[in-house]
Parts: C-alpha cells; structure tokens; sequence
C-alpha cells in the first residue's frame, strides 16, 4: 500500500545532494525523491555555473524545467532553444534532452520529474 503523502516543508538542507557532472563543475543541486514523501513526482533544485550541464539523457516520464535565474541552452528532441529565467521547459517522455548554462552567471532552476523516484538514462554514462 503507498505512503499517504506527507503535508510540510522540506528545507533545502533536507534535499539529497547529488554527485554528477555539475557538481564537479562547481554546481549543486538537491534531490527530492517524491516516493519519500508519499508523492508521485520529484523535484531536483539545481544550481549551475556557467559552462556547465547534464550530458544528453531520456526519463520514461515528463520533466520540466523552471528557470528561476540565468540563462540556458536548451536541446530537446534535437532541437535547440535559449531559455532564460521564467521560462518553462516541457521535456516529453523518452525524448533525448541537455542543456548548457549559456550565461555569465549561475543558471538557478527546478527539474520536476512526473515520477515518484527519477530514473534517468544517460547515452553515455561519462556525461551523468
């Protein structure tokens, strides 16, 4: 039987933090794994220094992208878009996708995964 969800906060200190190619690039980002919580979508709070990003990659499921501060470079489904701060970037199921911080200054934003616990693929594990 699924958890019942949980109402309250979830501090930024709570959020798992996640070792991958941002991370080393100077970046942070926490994970919120919604199965935790009794939900059935997670969040990823993602903070992006210029020059840096996830290598190309698919999820069974929708993701979106808030872009709260900074600017990206976008590649979805093999097309190529700017994004910048309040924007929104819809990512279908199974549809490769990456993005570039293409500013000058760090790219701040919130991945929701329309899935309880992310499951992400990449196309060549170096990337991740």
């Amino acid at each position: 039987m699924p958890m019942p969800p949980r109402a309250g906060r979830v501090s930024s200190s709570e959020l798992e933090p996640l070792d991958n190619r941002v991370t080393r690039a100077g970046g942070a980002i926490g994970y919120l794994e919604g199965a935790r919580y009794g939900i059935a979508t997670s969040v990823y709070h993602s903070q992006v220094p210029p020059g840096a990003g996830p290598g190309e990659h698919t999820h069974p499921y929708v993701e979106l992208w808030v872009l709260h501060d900074g600017q990206a470079r976008c590649l979805v489904g093999g097309s190529s878009f700017d994004a910048e701060a309040g924007d929104v970037v819809i990512v279908p199921p199974d549809t490769p996708h990456s993005f570039v911080n293409n500013g000058g200054g760090p790219l701040r934003q919130t991945a929701i995964h329309e899935a309880p616990v992310h499951d992400t693929r990449y196309r060549d594990e170096s990337t991740s």
